[in-house]
């Protein structure tokens, strides 16, 4: 299954953010999207899932025209917002926030949605007793793990997340990087991870997406990327990437 974005351009008001972006999402993979602060990264997720309005005939599913709506069609693809207590209610635990995304499952009871709800948080590693904690009162990797939790209660096809190590100290973010790559082998869900370290998607990423000033100059395999990069901006990052390992 793959997920196509098909020539999309956005403005917002009355600045363009995106030209012509064109790529593809393949399910079971793992892509990374790179670039510099304000080239249009986030937008572009944000686009992919219904949260600026794109036109319908820039984004498909296998080919089929897919519009998507923000909160409806979460099955077949996720955003994980960039900080973790914009997707969690301050009034919620972590145990309900993940139940709350399961709530439109209109052929589970409230029992299962509760067992299914600790199981998920128990696979990304919330232990009995921080699941009825509130946001405000767990650290940032842990309101991590919850958010990631809360993604994939839907069981989606494809999930987006947007710089999800960046407030994350480096262990917290190895240990989030082990707990992707487990959930991505039992989900199977093909996965966009948003960043602008390349050192961080180098260990993740099938293939590295690079976009600056709302266009892609660089779609490539992770190995060609970072050892034959073609574009300047490419160089300037592996060359950074590569001197820091």
């Amino acid at each position: 299954m793959s997920f196509q974005v098909d020539n999309l351009s956005l403005s917002l008001g009355d600045n363009k953010i995106l030209h012509d972006i064109s790529f593809t999402l393949e399910r079971g993979q793992v892509t990374g999207l790179l670039g510099r602060s304000g080239c249009g990264k986030s937008t572009l997720a944000k686009a992919m899932v219904g949260i600026h309005q794109s036109e319908q005939s820039c984004l498909k599913i296998d080919g089929t025209a897919f519009q998507p709506k923000f909160g409806k069609t979460g099955h077949k693809i996720q955003y994980m917002w960039q900080d973790p207590h914009m997707a969690l209610s301050p009034f919620l635990s972590a145990v309900r926030c993940v139940e709350e995304a399961m709530e439109t499952h209109k052929s589970t009871t409230k029992v299962q949605r509760r067992e299914k709800a600790q199981g998920l948080l128990q696979q990304v590693g919330l232990t009995p007793s921080l699941m009825q904690k509130q946001p405000h009162a767990l650290s940032g990797g842990q309101c991590q793990r919850i958010a990631l939790a809360r993604a994939i209660a839907a069981r989606p096809e494809f999930l987006i997340l947007d710089e999800p190590f960046s407030a994350l100290d480096l262990v917290t973010q190895k240990n989030i990087i082990a707990l992707l790559g487990n959930l991505r082998q039992v989900y199977d869900f093909g996965l966009m991870i948003i960043s602008h370290d390349l050192r961080t998607l180098w260990r993740l990423a099938d293939k590295l997406i690079l976009i600056d000033q709302g266009r892609i100059i660089e779609d490539r395999p992770t190995s060609d990327f970072i050892h034959a990069p073609q574009h300047e901006l490419t160089k300037t990052f592996a060359s950074f990437a590569l001197a820091e390992t």
